[in-house]
């Protein structure tokens, strides 16, 4: 696709859900960008607990790091992500086109805080949203007492019509969560059956800490769960830590020595993705698990979880 948007010169490839998925388990094949922690709204659930003042550091953190990709060796995507990364849509802007220079393509993740319910999307935003190869927005109840569903379907339909390629990301209590059922329901009926979700569950980090009730799980040591495929792309934290791990309890740190790749600062993408492929113990989270080092390690396993037990 080729548009241009108020002076802006963006192509686009669109990458789908499907492939983006596929490559999650694919060690070095994306990276996450958390540009800024600040977002306009208050989601009760919110694992990064965004507000408006939280900090924000230089742009120059992430521009500078997409410089030292090379063509032959750069993540295949980018995920642009908060926060709310749209308050911030020059910088989405030049990292889509460092990206797009050397070959890898740029999903940016939204909250949608500028939806309107006759889906027009002002042309600052629209620049970035057209430039991108993917845009998925966040669509759960605790969204929805902010942002009203039928404002974030007419926004997203706009990008549709326009040619982007679009998926939400749905978030429920648990599997028999009656929000679950009827928002994706209604996604298939209004985007006919041709716009994905991916639905996940709602976890107690963040804000949902402090409301949330879950049961501490029970790991039987004798039981040992696979390997974890979340560790295969980085992940570059609001300040530029990059860390191996997408739990948020690591990214805002202090984390662990063996999840810890260094900074955006300090460090090049070829070095980060070298350690990243080839650090020991690492290689053997992707492909035995935590809690298999955990044992032969003599480490109990952690009672608040799998990845507490890798954290530890």
């Amino acid at each position: 696709r080729d548009y241009k948007v108020t002076g802006v010169q963006t192509c686009a490839l669109p990458i789908y859900l499907a492939q983006l998925l596929k490559l999650r388990q694919v060690p070095g094949a994306g990276l996450y960008f958390s540009i800024t922690r600040r977002c306009p709204l208050s989601c009760a659930h919110c694992s990064t607990v965004s507000m408006l003042d939280s900090e924000e550091h230089s742009a120059s953190i992430f521009i500078d790091f997409v410089r030292t990709f090379t063509p032959t060796d750069h993540p295949e995507v980018v995920i642009v992500t908060g926060g709310e990364p749209l308050l911030r849509p020059d910088l989405i802007l030049e990292i889509t086109e460092s990206a797009h220079a050397v070959g890898a393509q740029v999903s940016v993740s939204t909250g949608l805080y500028f939806a309107r319910k006759d889906g027009r999307i002002s042309p600052r935003l629209l620049a970035p949203l057209l430039a991108v190869d993917h845009v998925t927005a966040s669509q759960d109840i605790y969204h929805e007492e902010q942002v009203p569903r039928s404002a974030a379907f007419a926004t997203m339909a706009t990008l549709a019509d326009a040619g982007q390629d679009i998926s939400f990301q749905v978030i429920g209590k648990d599997e028999s969560d009656p929000y679950l059922a009827d928002v994706t329901s209604e996604i298939r009926r209004v985007f006919k059956d041709s716009v994905p979700a991916f639905v996940g569950r709602l976890g107690s980090i963040g804000r949902a800490r402090q409301w949330l009730e879950t049961t501490p799980e029970h790991r039987d040591e004798q039981f040992i769960s696979g390997p974890c495929a979340l560790a295969a792309w980085p992940v570059v934290a609001f300040g530029g830590t990059i860390v191996t791990c997408c739990q948020q309890n690591v990214i805002d740190g202090p984390s662990p020595d063996h999840l810890r790749l260094g900074t955006a600062q300090e460090n090049s993408w070829p070095v980060i993705s070298d350690r990243l492929r080839k650090r020991p113990v690492l290689r053997a989270i992707r492909t035995f698990g935590p809690e298999a080092l955990a044992r032969e390690a003599e480490i109990p396993f952690s009672p608040t979880g799998y990845c507490d037990t890798c954290a530890a």
